[in-house]
């Protein structure tokens, strides 16, 4: 109903128009600070502030830290779901949040100086309980922010299918906005000066609360809470009440109509529960798919970084930081393409794609990005090899880097950026349409979770891969210096595994059965309608 009355007032711009455009500006800030934190996080933690410890494996911190922001979020979805309502869920998340980045810049402020700090405990106990407490605000506010815009439409509006799907390009849209800024200026910042770039991270996370706030005027009330639980104890209700008539009440036909409407609600109880299972199937198997596109943030770059770099001024004015721009420019630029060309053009040919369908072009795009990474890798390291390799230094760091542009790796920077579109742009969707009702937070968050155990994928699967190679030659082909392993191998090791969770993922989504959640919703209203109406 939202979207028609909206409509109705002529001349003004639409209330869910504005909230959208809210709820996009504050993600918008918020992933401005959550990628400027991750861009740089390898760099920071092999600084001189951080024991050599830190230092032997500089993609671990960014791993765990995304692993457990991205868990935490099935917790801040079942919190709005269950116990919070989803503004406050929301708002109290942010405040965390900038408590977290409050203590990376007490962090950084000790690192300022060039020479080791007295006592390394110091700054690296702030650097762990502000990324701590910035995983905390992280799966609160990632599981619901989007979810709360997408409610402002409402259930019963015209269209709402084409509606929502806009809302979540166009969200996924700020997404990346968001993250091109933090890679081209905050990460830029950080590696000046990096107190100031945590600085920026911290306003960032502010703005990003204000902006949400100043749009409480437009927003439409909280759903109706109810606990994730009590859709399974809904299961135990409607076997008792199959076990016993349900008891009719006397009158006419309104009478009948609403114990028929009882019993729907009773069967819709018992779906509610099926269609969690169902969806839980299907995120599970996107779980390698958040393994390889872990990959582009972290062995990705450290492939860029060994690649020769362009020269602005006589100086290496590109870290392989900014090779992440041209997967963002890519989601920016195939966004509007799909949503606008390819997705109506084939409706209008009759060939419209159903989620499943694009979530697993995705999948196999993904496939296609990381053979091309190993592709590059093979040219790469053969090059360093014959000794055609530049030194060039990035961040106080010195690395041998094969003598061949970096812009070699857009091929597989392009090929994931599609990727995002087809698989997560649609997975937003995708969740928030078939989720029980009364557990969208929670659905959301568990999609996010699949993200989390892909980045605890990743740990796993790379010490898989290095006890593989050292049992079969004697040495770790996956190294933290990738001029002394084969890492081509384990992106072909990676490209084999997820190949065949892709063809478990399509016979799942060839049995699977969509839901239509205005009809449901219209008979969840009704059931509870009768229920509060006619004693049983």
């Amino acid at each position: 109903m939202a979207l028609q009355q909206d409509q109705q007032a002529a001349g003004r711009f639409p209330r869910v128009y504005k909230t959208s455009l809210i709820i996009g500006l504050s993600e918008l800030c918020e992933r401005v600070a959550y990628y400027g934190i991750v861009s740089n996080m390898a760099l920071f933690t092999t600084s001189h502030c951080f024991p050599r410890l830190y230092h032997d494996q500089p993609s671990t911190f960014t791993y765990i830290f995304t692993g457990f922001a991205y868990v935490l979020t099935i917790v801040g979805g079942w919190l709005a779901d269950a116990v919070l309502s989803r503004f406050w869920t929301i708002l109290g998340s942010l405040g965390v949040y900038i408590v977290g980045t409050v203590f990376l810049i007490l962090s950084s402020y000790f690192c300022a100086h060039d020479e080791p700090p007295t006592d390394s405990r110091v700054p690296v106990s702030l650097y762990l309980t502000g990324l701590c407490l910035v995983a905390v605000g992280t799966g609160g506010s990632k599981s619901n922010l989007g979810l709360y815009g997408a409610g402002q439409y409402g259930e019963y509006c015209e269209n709402l299918n084409h509606q929502l799907k806009a809302y979540f390009h166009w969200y996924y849209w700020c997404i990346n906005v968001g993250g091109a800024i933090a890679v081209l200026g905050v990460a830029y910042l950080q590696e000046v000066h990096t107190l100031y770039g945590y600085v920026v991270i911290c306003i960032a996370v502010l703005l990003s609360g204000v902006v949400f706030v100043i749009g409480k005027r437009w927003y439409e009330p909280d759903e109706e809470k109810e606990e994730v639980l009590g859709i399974v104890a809904g299961i135990l209700r409607a076997s008792g009440r199959a076990q016993r008539p349900v008891q009719r009440a006397p009158g006419g036909c309104m009478e009948r109509w609403l114990d028929r409407a009882k019993e729907s609600r009773a069967s819709e109880e018992v779906d509610d529960v099926k269609q969690l299972f169902s969806l839980l199937w299907i995120f599970l198997c996107l779980i390698l798919y958040f393994t390889l596109y872990s990959q582009m943030r972290t062995t990705f770059l450290f492939q860029s970084q060994r690649l020769r770099l362009p020269k602005f001024g006589g100086t290496e004015g590109m870290d392989g930081v900014f090779l992440n721009v041209f997967n963002a420019a890519t989601v920016l630029l195939m966004i509007p393409i799909m949503h606008w060309l390819v997705y109506p053009w084939m409706a209008r040919m009759g060939r419209e794609l159903t989620s499943l369908e694009r979530m697993g072009i995705g999948m196999l795009l993904s496939v296609g990005s990381i053979v091309a990474a190993a592709l590059v890798e093979v040219y790469r390291r053969q090059l360093v090899q014959e000794g055609r390799y530049v030194t060039q230094h990035i961040s106080k760091h010195t690395m041998q880097a094969a003598d061949m542009t970096v812009f070699v790796q857009i091929p597989q920077f392009l090929l994931s950026g599609m990727s995002e579109v087809m698989t997560m742009v649609t997975g937003y969707y995708f969740a928030y349409t078939q989720a029980p009702l009364r557990a969208r937070g929670t659905v959301m968050g568990l999609l996010l979770l699949m993200w989390g155990l892909g980045s605890y994928a990743s740990l796993g699967l790379s010490a898989l891969f290095n006890a593989i190679s050292y049992q079969m030659t004697g040495t770790r082909w996956f190294p933290v210096e990738l001029n002394d392993g084969r890492a081509e191998w384990f992106f072909i090791f990676l490209a084999i595994f997820m190949l065949l969770d892709t063809v478990f993922f399509v016979f799942l989504a060839q049995r699977y059965g969509y839901k239509t959640y205005r009809q449901r919703r219209l008979l969840a209203d009704i059931g509870t309608a009768a229920e509060r109406s006619v004693p049983t």
